[in-house]
Formats: structure tokens, sequence, C-alpha cells
């Protein structure tokens, strides 16, 4: 059975691929990070850095931001495996960048 953190990170994963293919971001380094860690310790650190996702302002300027991993992490199926502080910098990003 699939675990909720997999299933995100097959998410996480699969826009990766779509950035990359698509709108040329080099996913390299986050998503070799995403194999080796987790999604969820990835996403974490990433945060607790205060930094975005790889690609993040690219996928802003393409207006694909539902590519970023932030996207992915605030929707509501997703929700226990961060804390509010987590889902909440998300979602301040999102809305900085004019997603909602």
């Amino acid at each position: 059975m699939v675990t909720l953190e997999q299933k995100l990170q097959q998410e996480v994963i699969g826009s990766c691929e779509i950035a990359e293919k698509e709108y040329g971001c080099n996913m390299t380094r986050f998503l070799e990070t995403i194999n080796r860690f987790g999604i969820v310790r990835t996403a974490q650190e990433i945060f607790r850095k205060g930094r975005t996702s790889d690609c993040f302002n690219k996928l802003v300027e393409a207006r694909v931001l539902e590519l970023t991993m932030e996207a992915t992490i605030v929707k509501a199926q997703y929700a226990e495996l961060f804390t509010d502080e987590e889902v909440n910098y998300c979602y301040d990003l999102l809305c900085e960048k004019g997603y909602y």
C-alpha cells in the first residue's frame, strides 16, 4: 500500500518532470535530494532555510505555479504531513505570486 508521503513524493516528482520537459527547469539536484531524504524532509529543510523549491521563480514566470512543490504541499490531502507553519509558509509564497 502506498503511504501518504509516497503519494506526495510521486506527485511532486511528476510535476518536476513536467517542469523539466516543458519549461526547461533543471530539477536534477532537487530530485536527487528528494530521492535521498524523502519529500517531507527535503521540504522541511527548504522551509527552515526560508527558501523555495528549485525553479519556483521560473515556474511563476511561466504561470504554472501548480507545478511547484509548494502548490502540491498545500493540498488538503497532505496537511497531516506538515505543520501549520510549514503549510502557511507555502500558502503565503503562493499568495504573493498570485496563485490564489
